[in-house]
């Protein structure tokens, strides 16, 4: 079976306080696009435990990696006994802040509901899911949300923008943890937003809004970390897009425009001078289970 991993973009991200389990209290609207993942995932009576293989060489696949640990928490929540071939294609930039280990364990999981015929709620979904990470749930759904808490309460939107998309990623990547290290470390210098205020404009496709509106309370951090990540949203806003921001945790930025002129220029461009450049635009089709 195929199953794709979506990628997704933070249009508003407010980290709010750590709590006692060691994640943070956080307030998203996270958004997938159509840049993804390919899982080729199969019943294999063959083997005696999961076997999970990547065409990325730079991903250390271990037992304890996200899909390992989503195969295992639903073979606990459901009881099902059958060990599972994973082969993963990687096309989601790495230590980008797209959500790419979080899509791929979603992905693996809405395939094995799939191939066991289970019917599973939205709220057996969370439950087991969110311990292998905050952004897991939504990934499972791959669907237009507003996350909240430490990531288990989801708000589906129904609105896809009408934008086109280009991501550019410095060559450098982001570690998360390390990002969120210097996020505690620098409490009074964060910026916070009005996620209302954001929802609101994403929703009238209000580009001006928009732009007055969104935030990424990671962005100071991550600049302070990667400096590159400013001059890539510097650059971009010189080229004319709009809503430039980075997504996550990074260092992958995105940018909005109305023009396909202007983003193939510019993917050309940003290829050409050694980015990790994709476009792309927000996903329309619901993921099916």
């Amino acid at each position: 079976m195929i199953e794709k991993a979506y990628a997704k973009i933070n249009l508003s991200l407010n980290v709010k306080s750590k709590r006692v389990d060691g994640y943070h209290d956080l307030e998203s609207i996270m958004l997938p696009i159509e840049l993804h993942d390919t899982i080729d995932i199969s019943i294999d009576k063959t083997q005696r435990d999961d076997f999970v293989v990547c065409d990325d060489f730079s991903i250390k696949i271990t037992k304890y990696n996200l899909v390992h640990r989503i195969i295992e928490a639903a073979r606990k929540e459901f009881g099902f006994t059958e060990k599972f071939s994973v082969n993963m294609h990687k096309n989601i930039f790495l230590q980008a802040g797209l959500g790419g280990g979080s899509a791929d364990a979603g992905a693996v999981l809405r395939a094995v509901l799939k191939l066991l015929k289970i019917k599973a709620t939205k709220e057996q979904l969370i439950k087991l899911s969110i311990d292998i990470g905050s952004d897991v749930p939504r990934a499972v759904f791959s669907r237009p949300a507003i996350l909240s808490q430490k990531g288990e309460v989801l708000e589906f939107l129904d609105h896809v923008a009408p934008f086109y998309i280009l991501l550019v990623k410095p060559v450098e990547g982001l570690s998360t943890p390390d990002v969120f290290s210097a996020a505690d470390a620098m409490q009074e210098e964060l910026e916070h937003g009005d996620i209302k205020k954001v929802l609101e404009a994403y929703l009238n496709n209000d580009l001006d809004e928009l732009e007055k509106t969104m935030f990424n309370t990671l962005q100071k951090p991550a600049i302070k970390l990667l400096p590159e990540v400013e001059k890539v949203i510097n650059n971009l806003k010189e080229d004319g897009f709009r809503c430039v921001m980075m997504s996550g945790a990074g260092s992958c930025v995105f940018g909005f425009t109305t023009s396909k002129k202007v983003r193939k220029t510019a993917e050309k461009k940003y290829s050409l001078l050694g980015y990790q450049v994709e476009a792309t635009k927000f996903l329309e089709d619901k993921v099916k289970f």
